[in-house]
């Protein structure tokens, strides 16, 4: 989410520095059709044990001065 805070020039506020996909081994199928997949939580509606069914995100925000 982005508010105006973000998208505005105001002194001593906050800015966008990069953004990424946080795709770990551990969050991943191992084997199989979908290796590399995230590990889902859910599959055809059975409970399989897994994360999610998308990879984190996240972004960096560096404070300007």
């Amino acid at each position: 989410m982005v508010n105006e805070e973000l998208i505005t020039k105001k002194p001593n506020s906050w800015k966008y520095y990069k953004a990424g996909i946080f795709n770990d081994a551990k969050l991943q199928n191992k084997e199989g059709r979908y290796k590399g997949y995230p590990h889902r939580t859910f599959s055809s509606g059975r409970y399989v044990g897994g994360y999610s069914d998308h990879f984190p995100v996240y972004i960096y925000l560096v404070k300007e001065y």
